[in-house]
């Protein structure tokens, strides 16, 4: 069903969108050969602790040598800073296929292509290596914003810095919290399912927001 105002602006989010990641501490760990026995002795407090340095490096609050830090010490230094930083960087395991295809067919429709992603300083700059970057004109992240998704506010300093209204833009995201604090902010949003083609998904919904592609 075609939106009956079309959208503008497209904007996706990143992994789970754009690029295939490894979305728990386990799975990143495992890729890199810790042992399971050593991810069981980790404490609930300890995992707490982690998140929240995530949460700080995404933001902006960490660089990456003192989120490695932090990291290391909320895990009780069970893990040596090495193998987080190995772990750190499997999280990404590379773009979709067909999304820097999809991203340019939007672009050449005429919709301006924008990112909004929760990242950090070491994954955006292996992220804007990507094929689908050169396809992205606005690019913006939770690290160079200094907020993070769903907080209203990320979404309010991405229309601030693109100039975007609200009902012109349509977000894609992989979590449905995401995408519900984009609807509760006046934007048009669809969940992509991460277990999926994500291509086929981008230009299924720009299409029916308007978007000739």
């Amino acid at each position: 069903m075609t939106s009956r105002h079309p959208v503008t602006f497209v904007c996706v989010d990143l992994g789970g969108v754009v690029v295939r990641i490894r979305r728990t501490l386990a799975d990143t760990l495992h890729a890199v050969g810790v042992p399971s026995y050593v991810l069981e002795e980790i404490r609930e407090e300890e995992l707490v602790a982690f998140r929240e340095c995530v949460a700080m490096h995404q933001r902006g609050e960490h660089a990456f040598d003192a989120w490695l830090d932090a990291a290391h010490a909320a895990l009780g230094a069970r893990i040596d800073r090495e193998t987080i930083l190995r772990a750190h960087d499997a999280i990404l395991v590379g773009e979709y296929p067909g999304v820097a295809h999809a991203l340019g067919a939007l672009r050449n429709a005429g919709a301006a292509t924008a990112c909004l992603s929760n990242t950090n300083d070491r994954h955006w700059d292996a992220l804007v290596e990507l094929p689908s970057f050169a396809s992205i004109t606005h690019r913006h992240a939770s690290h160079l914003l200094g907020l993070e998704k769903p907080g209203s506010a990320i979404y309010r300093a991405f229309e601030r810095e693109t100039g975007a209204k609200p009902a012109e833009i349509l977000f894609l995201d992989d979590l449905e919290d995401n995408c519900a604090a984009a609807r509760s902010c006046g934007w048009n949003a669809v969940r992509i399912d991460h277990e999926r083609d994500t291509a086929t998904q981008i230009i299924a919904a720009a299409r029916a927001h308007g978007v000739a592609c």
